[in-house]
């Protein structure tokens, strides 16, 4: 598995383009309206992307949707719970960052427990609520990789403070779905730096289920 981040907005989302050794990959989170550093990455290393996903659809992981979806001619998927979200996600750049982007409806909904594949990549999808209705992370048992969105950071985990969101939905969705994972598990989350599942099961005041 090959792995690229890029950091685009004034936010700090990270933008991930992920694929396997023959170039078959996906974009998770287009975090900028101008893609063009990704888009560059793709030619460069003639990628052949097949799906675009969204983690979650608050306003700074969808921003870039629109251009890739339309330049690469590919499909996008999210939760079905977050399509509110995406439907308001124009009114938040602009109201935030004075941003004007359009959204458009989903091409697919994820489903808890289904399998994604991108060319030779098995990712499993986690629903993963709590910082928002819908929220997922893509989780890889054979490269032990998880991309956590939102749901979980180094040292710490999402807002629960926003509208949609829900604080016990969170502890319950970490300690279902990610506390069972391996402690070499890397993560990738939607802002700051990678961690493992077992540094945060050492040091997260949020990740302690024992």
């Amino acid at each position: 598995m090959r792995i690229w981040r890029f950091t685009l907005n004034p936010l700090g989302t990270n933008t991930y383009v992920v694929s396997d050794d023959e170039g078959a990959g996906l974009i998770i989170d287009p975090s900028s309206p101008d893609m063009t550093s990704v888009l560059e990455l793709i030619e460069q290393e003639k990628l052949q992307i097949q799906q675009i996903v969204n983690t979650h659809c608050h306003f700074d992981h969808v921003l870039g949707n629109e251009e890739l979806r339309v330049k690469l001619g590919v499909p996008l998927r999210i939760h079905e719970r977050e399509l509110p979200l995406l439907e308001n996600a124009p009114k938040q750049a602009l109201d935030w960052l004075d941003i004007v982007v359009t959204t458009e409806q989903p091409d697919g909904f994820f489903v808890d427990g289904e399998e994604l594949l991108i060319g030779k990549l098995r990712f499993t999808v986690l629903e993963t609520p709590g910082h928002s209705p819908g929220g997922v992370c893509f989780y890889h048992a054979t490269e032990n990789v998880l991309f956590s969105g939102d749901t979980l950071f180094a040292g710490t985990v999402g807002r629960t403070d926003l509208p949609g969101a829900d604080g016990s939905q969170l502890l319950v969705s970490l300690k279902t779905k990610l506390w069972p994972l391996p402690d070499q598990t890397k993560v990738y989350p939607g802002h700051e730096e990678d961690t493992t599942i077992g540094e945060e099961r050492s040091l997260n005041p949020y990740f302690h289920f024992a």
